[in-house]
């Protein structure tokens, strides 16, 4: 049966970890203005997690340990999956996706491994794959770059993608920690996950220069095109050294697809280069076009809070894209 058009639009999530929480914590914050944005009622049905019982930040009314309940309920429009890994969110993603529901994820592994795959997939069912999440945190640059930049070409990447690596980086640096009590910080913070892994080695970056390359260029750019290094062999008396040169350690991610360089390593900056300057959890990019010329954005890069807005603008997006549907149901019903 057709929903009244002012009924609520319901999400499921899929994880609820620290992204998922502050996803919700950005909800409860602004829960009257979306209400008001969208002209109905924002509703997390509920999310998907391992341990119903754990102690959380928040909380919602209603968990399961059954994916089925949220890919399987036809009363959820939009899934939301926030649990990361390649499996088995690719698996969920998909099925979500034949169901015809809008998704939105923050996984930047499963979109530099499958991205293309996804999105076709999305076009074929009519429905919607949004991923500003899954990039530079709180910096809305995915709609900037299909948008604002859509008259324009750009033609070099760069920038600080990972806030835990820049975090630990800055410790070293500013401090003189070394690179273990830095990490240590970092996990406490909740900037690191327990396995840094993904950080450290550079591979969060890596996946994110991808994401960031398909928008910009156009290219089938593959995570296997990427050269990558870490900041795991960096230690305190290098860095030190460095430091008394004027030169500061920050893991880059740069490309250059007319030269066929698409990286991401540590770079030793002059205090004068832009990207030196951002410290603590800070993300960056900037991106060099054939109109425009130099734009640079900075912005926070690691935490719930920050991160969720940028979920919370996709589910905005594909709340209004539901409820656009939903008038064409009723129009047609009405015929």
């Amino acid at each position: 049966m057709l929903r009244n058009d002012k009924e609520d639009v319901r999400v499921g999530l899929l994880g609820f970890g620290i992204v998922g929480q502050g996803l919700v914590q950005g909800i409860n914050l602004q829960i009257n203005n979306i209400c008001r944005r969208l002209g109905a009622p924002l509703k997390i049905q509920r999310a998907l997690v391992q341990d119903p019982k754990k102690k959380r930040v928040v909380g919602l009314p209603e968990f399961t340990t059954n994916a089925r309940d949220i890919l399987e309920d036809p009363e959820i429009d939009i899934v939301v999956e926030v649990m990361g890994g390649e499996q088995p969110a690719y698996a969920y993603i998909k099925q979500a996706l034949e169901q015809r529901k809008q998704v939105v994820t923050a996984n930047k592994l499963l979109l530099a491994l499958h991205g293309p795959e996804l999105k076709a997939l999305a076009r074929r069912n009519g429905t919607g794959l949004l991923y500003e999440g899954s990039v530079l945190g709180g910096i809305p640059i995915l709609r900037t770059i299909q948008r604002g930049l859509c008259g324009d070409r750009v033609e070099e990447v760069q920038g600080i993608f990972n806030g835990t690596t820049n975090f630990i980086l800055t410790r070293m640096h500013d401090l003189g920690e070394d690179y273990s009590t830095a990490l240590r910080l970092a996990q406490k913070a909740g900037y690191a996950e327990a396995d840094p892994s993904m950080d450290v080695s550079g591979l969060d970056a890596a996946c994110k220069l991808v994401i960031l390359c398909r928008e910009c260029f156009d290219l089938d750019i593959q995570l296997k095109d990427v050269t990558m290094a870490g900041i795991e062999q960096l230690d305190k008396v290098q860095i030190a050294l460095e430091k008394g040169q004027g030169r500061i350690p920050k893991l880059i991610a740069r490309a250059k697809p007319q030269k066929q360089e698409i990286r991401v390593g540590v770079e030793w900056l002059p205090d004068t280069d832009l990207l030196s300057r951002v410290s603590g959890v800070q993300n960056a990019l900037s991106l060099r076009t054939l109109l425009a010329g130099e734009l640079f954005w900075s912005g926070p890069g690691a935490g719930g809070l920050a991160t969720g807005g940028a979920v919370l603008a996709d589910i905005m997006e594909a709340a209004e894209r539901v409820l656009v549907e939903r008038d064409k149901g009723f129009l047609q019903a009405g015929r």
